[in-house]
């Protein structure tokens, strides 16, 4: 195969992953949710990550909606939660907490068996 050819089937199959992993169609899994230090729900949570690296994250327990949008770096978070600025960390893989800055509001989630840690 030329070296032409072999780029440019190259540079297509990259692409595809690029599209991948930034799609416009979110992730949608089912995890754990507290808000404001109240016991664990069930929730469902709703990844879409933009080209920038943003992601918009929604979570659904019953009729209550927490909305977290903002970016990640080394398992620190910086954005703004239910819209007012926020922060967050990674406590563990699968287990992640927020709060906003006036720290007014808390959230957690974690993933199915991961409240206390998974490495």
């Amino acid at each position: 195969m030329p070296s032409k050819m072999f780029f440019t089937v190259a540079f297509i199959a990259l692409g595809g992953f690029t599209a991948t992993a930034c799609s416009s169609e979110p992730v949608v899994v089912s995890v754990h949710c507290t808000l404001d230090y109240a016991p664990a729900k069930p929730c469902k949570m709703s990844d879409r990550v933009a080209a920038d690296g943003t992601h918009d994250v929604t979570f659904v327990s019953g009729k209550t909606r927490t909305r977290f949008v903002g970016k990640s770096q080394s398992g620190w978070w910086s954005g703004q939660l239910n819209g007012r600025p926020a922060m967050g960390y990674e406590r563990n893989r699968g287990h992640v907490a927020f709060s906003t800055t006036d720290l007014k509001t808390t959230f957690a989630w974690w993933s199915e068996g991961n409240e206390h840690g998974a490495y």
